[in-house]
C-alpha cells in the first residue's frame, strides 16, 4: 500500500506543542507527516525529536506567514490530505477562507478547531469572518460537544467529526512526587479572560484563613495589564504570597515548575477548551477551575479536579483549601483515570474523515 502523506498547517506555530502530539498520533505504517509553519525551539527543545517542518522561515512573521501560504498553495499536490488550524489574518481579512475553499476542491482539507473565536475577542466582524469560515469549510474537527453542537448550527451540511484532544508532556509524569507542596501555578498568556483578578481575590481569602499557600503567576501579559495586578497585589499585602513573571517561558522551565506544585489554578471567564489543563493532567498534577468550556467534560470533578461555578470566589477558595490538604489522593486518581496520553485513538479518527471526506 502507497505510504499517505499529510501536512498539517500551523503557520505562526501558535499550537507547537498540539501539532507535535497530533502528528504523533497520526502516525502510521502507511502515514508519513510533514508540518508547515514556525518551528518554535523554546516550546519544542523538550521533545528527543519532532517531525519534518516545512516550509519558509526568515524570522519575520508576518513574511513568512503569506510566504508559507504561498508554498502551500504550490506544493499542496504533494500531499494526500491537509488538516489547517489556527488562521491568524482572519482578524484583519477574509481571504483565508476562500484560500482554503479553493484548496478543498483539489485535496482533502481538515479545519481544526480549537477555540470557536479568538480569547478576550468582542469584535463583531471576527466573528463572521470565522463564521464564514465555518459556512465554507466541508470537514470540521471539534474537540468538546459544545463546539461541535454551535457549528453545527452554524453550517448543517459541513462534516463534523469529534477528535480527541490528549494529553500533554505524560512522558514526563513522574512516578514518584511530593503531595506536601503548597505551590499553586497560574500559567500561560496573562490576560483577563484568564481571571487572574479573581485569583488574586482568592489568595486574599486564603491568606486571611492562614492557609500555607504560594502563587506564581507565569507567562506574558501587556505591561500596563501586569502593573494593575501587581498593584493590587501590593494593596492587598499579599507580596509574600503572589510572584508574577511577565515572561515567555521556555517549555522546559514550565514542565519542573508544574510537576514541582500542588495544582494548578484555571479561574478562566470563558474558554473552549485549555492546552494548561491537558498539561495538568499529562503531568500528574490536579487542577481547580471555574465550569467553563469542556472542563467538567473533559476531567469530571471531585476525583482529578475541582471545578466550581464560574465568578464563585469562595467555592474556589475552599477548592483550593481541599486539593492542598488532599493532594497525593488527587494524583493517585489522575495516575488511574488517566494512565495513557489519548492521542493514539485520533490516528483511527483522522483516517477515517479522509477517506470519507467530502
Amino acid at each position: 500500500m502507497k505510504e499517505k502523506k499529510i501536512l498539517i498547517v500551523d503557520f505562526n506555530g501558535t499550537s507547537a506543542i498540539y501539532t507535535h502530539y497530533l502528528s504523533n498520533g497520526l502516525k502510521c505504517s502507511n502515514v508519513e507527516v510533514f508540518i508547515l509553519g514556525k518551528k518554535k525551539p523554546p516550546f519544542l527543545d523538550v521533545f528527543k525529536e519532532t517531525n519534518t517542518y516545512l516550509g519558509v522561515n526568515t524570522g519575520l512573521k508576518l513574511i513568512d506567514y503569506l510566504l508559507n501560504w504561498i508554498w502551500l498553495l504550490l506544493n499542496f499536490k504533494k500531499f494526500d490530505g491537509i488538516v489547517i488550524q489556527w488562521l491568524q489574518l482572519l482578524r484583519y481579512f477574509s481571504f483565508e477562507v476562500y484560500l482554503v475553499s479553493f484548496l478543498q476542491k483539489k485535496i482533502p482539507v481538515i479545519y481544526i478547531v480549537h477555540n470557536l473565536y479568538p480569547h478576550n475577542n468582542e469584535n463583531f466582524k471576527i466573528k463572521k469572518r470565522y463564521n464564514l469560515l465555518y459556512n465554507k469549510v466541508k470537514n470540521i474537527a471539534v474537540q468538546t460537544k459544545n463546539i461541535k453542537t454551535i457549528i453545527h448550527k452554524i453550517n448543517g451540511k459541513s462534516n463534523i467529526i469529534k477528535i480527541q484532544h490528549g494529553l500533554f508532556f505524560k512522558e514526563f509524569r513522574k512516578p514518584i512526587f511530593n503531595s506536601n507542596s503548597n505551590n499553586c501555578l497560574i500559567i500561560g498568556y496573562i490576560s483577563k479572560y484568564k481571571g487572574i483578578e479573581d485569583a488574586i481575590e482568592v489568595a486574599k481569602m486564603l491568606k486571611e484563613s492562614q492557609e500555607s499557600f504560594f502563587l506564581e503567576i507565569i507567562g506574558y501579559g501587556e505591561p500596563n495589564y501586569i502593573e494593575a495586578l501587581n498593584k493590587r497585589v501590593l494593596d492587598y499585602n499579599l507580596s509574600d504570597r503572589i510572584k508574577i513573571y511577565p515572561n515567555e517561558v521556555s517549555t522546559n522551565f514550565l514542565i519542573k515548575k508544574i510537576v514541582e506544585a500542588s495544582m494548578l489554578w484555571l479561574p478562566y471567564k470563558e474558554i473552549s477548551q485549555s492546552g494548561v489543563a491537558y498539561t495538568s493532567i499529562g503531568l500528574g498534577v490536579p487542577f481547580v477551575a471555574y465550569n467553563v468550556g469542556n472542563f467538567k467534560e473533559a476531567f469530571g470533578t471531585g476525583k482529578v479536579v475541582e471545578i466550581v461555578e464560574k465568578d464563585n470566589v469562595i467555592d474556589f477558595c475552599k477548592s483550593v483549601q481541599k486539593v492542598l490538604r488532599n493532594n497525593g489522593s488527587y494524583r493517585n486518581n489522575i495516575n488511574k483515570f488517566f494512565p495513557d496520553d489519548l492521542w493514539s485513538t485520533n490516528s483511527i479518527l483522522i483516517k477515517e474523515m479522509f477517506r470519507n471526506v467530502k
